[in-house]
């Protein structure tokens, strides 16, 4: 099973996703991008990190079972990866759901809501971003959740929505959950 996580910027999704496997075992299923690498990320767990040209190669090879550009960085999911068979989990943008569910099976997607939106927004702001981009994601924050909200289309992607209001209990409850789905 592949579980994806959804929500807004700072709502916990990279908490989560490191929580369940670490306690769950669950593998992460690294996205291909050519964003760069952020201070912490580690090439080939966090995110598969390549140039330009090289994913505009995978892309050429057909090695990708959907692949998006958001944020003026190209993003993929290798369709090796995505094909094995053991748990899984990701972070998924939300408006990539539609794409990720219709190219990949066995999925059990989940939307994270922050029970306050100033708790995500401080979250995020602790990331240290450059100010423009920390700008840029206040604003995505605002129009994600505006579309959420007004989108049922949308919201039925999704297969659990749940409410983190950022405790150790919202982990054990979320890790509840997917252990039930499993």
């Amino acid at each position: 099973m592949i579980v994806t996580l959804s929500g807004i910027t700072g709502t916990g999704k990279s908490f989560f996703k490191n929580a369940i496997s670490e306690e769950l075992k669950f593998k992460n299923l690294a996205i291909t991008t050519t964003r760069p690498k952020r201070e912490n990320e580690i090439n080939g767990i966090d995110k598969e990190f390549v140039t330009d040209e090289e994913f505009n190669k995978i892309v050429k090879n057909k090695e990708f079972a959907f692949y998006f550009e958001f944020l003026g960085a190209k993003y993929g999911y290798k369709i090796n990866k995505v094909k094995l068979y053991e748990n899984q989990v990701t972070e998924v943008h939300y408006s990539t759901i539609y794409d990720f569910k219709k190219n990949i099976k066995n999925v059990f997607s989940i939307y994270i809501i922050p029970k306050d939106i100033e708790r995500a927004k401080v979250e995020l702001h602790k990331r240290g971003l450059p100010p423009q981009v920390e700008q840029n994601r206040l604003k995505e924050i605002d129009e994600h959740i505006k579309e959420y909200n007004s989108n049922k289309d949308l919201q039925k992607q999704f297969d659990y929505v749940f409410i983190n209001d950022y405790t150790d209990k919202a982990k054990k409850d979320l890790l509840n959950v997917i252990e039930r789905m499993c």
